[in-house]
């Protein structure tokens, strides 16, 4: 006779009962807690902002992935979702130029689960729509948790297909590059699993928010190492950069070449650089040659990475 279980009961609360309200604090605690979003929808979130502008209208968080200028727009409501929230995420989405939307609600019509994944069946793979269920449960008389359910998203495995019939020569040149490079890459650092880009650049998060580590083609002919940053603050960046250039000799000494920067005052994005010694271009460069570019990238990467992170942790 098998022995008897005894489980505890699973109750589900109202958001309110610890959120009282969703933009004063739910919106925020999610703002602090991205992570657990990003975990959930398979996307590394770098960085999060609050109450952005778009028209008449205000977004509850714009999100970047990490690495990457990738916006990700989030709506949060309370209750179940309307047709205003559907039309206010296609605004967000249109305004921002946003590739990835997310739709959290605590209950979900069944013609919204349906509009979203019609969505995601006609977009390309650079586009993704989610509607995600916050739940807060307590079992038995644990204190509360929250968990992230996920009602609809993109089916990957479809866009895959249909992404590789639509794609350019150049993005399926650069998805052939990338992944011969995400191999070689995982046997120095075999932790490494990023997705494979079919874009001019691929990389991995640096720990801190608005800041990656990227390989990338240039539209000027160059194949370069780069530190992305772009935080929510201008300044900040500014800060980054200077305290690079302060310790420029010494990292140029160490590396056995120059760093470059991108740093117009006009822009909030920054970024320093190595550069690889010959000119690169996807299509153009010969397989001998992509061999060598992803030897300099494997071996540079790590040695880039040391220098950088000590500067990085002090932000």
């Amino acid at each position: 006779m098998a022995k008897e279980i005894n489980f505890d009961e699973i109750t589900e609360l109202p958001l309110n009962l610890f959120f009282r309200t969703e933009d004063q604090h739910f919106t925020p605690w999610l703002q602090e807690n991205i992570d657990k979003l990003g975990s959930i929808i398979g996307i590394d979130i770098a960085e999060a902002e609050t109450e952005v502008s778009i028209g008449s209208f205000r977004l509850d968080i714009l999100a970047y992935e990490s690495g990457t200028n990738r916006k990700i727009a989030i709506e949060n409501q309370y209750g179940t979702t309307n047709h205003t929230h559907l039309g206010q995420l296609i605004t967000y989405m249109a305004g921002l130029n946003a590739e990835v939307v997310v739709w959290i609600a605590e209950n979900f019509n069944t013609e919204h689960i349906t509009a979203i994944n019609h969505l995601n069946q006609i977009s390309n793979k650079d586009i993704a729509f989610f509607c995600i269920k916050p739940r807060l449960i307590t079992i038995g008389d644990s204190k509360p948790a929250i968990e992230f359910v996920v009602i609809a998203k993109p089916d990957e495995w479809e866009k895959e297909i249909h992404g590789e019939i639509n794609l350019s020569e150049r993005a399926l040149a650069y998805k052939d590059f990338w992944t011969k490079l995400k191999r070689e890459y995982q046997q120095k650092i075999p932790s490494f699993n990023r997705k494979v880009s079919t874009r001019s650049y691929y990389g991995m998060t640096t720990g801190k928010a608005g800041l990656g580590f990227l390989w990338k083609f240039t539209n000027k002919g160059c194949f370069e190492i780069e530190l992305w940053v772009n935080t929510t603050s201008q300044t900040r960046n500014q800060e980054i950069i200077n305290k690079i250039k302060s310790n420029k000799d010494n990292i140029e000494n160490n590396l056995d070449c120059p760093l470059f920067f991108y740093n117009d005052e006009n822009y909030k994005h920054k970024s320093v650089n190595i550069r690889y010694k010959k000119p690169a271009d996807i299509l153009t460069t010969s397989e001998k040659g992509k061999e060598e570019l992803i030897n300099w990238g494997v071996q540079s990467m790590p040695r880039f990475q040391e220098l950088l992170q000590p500067i990085i942790k002090e932000f």
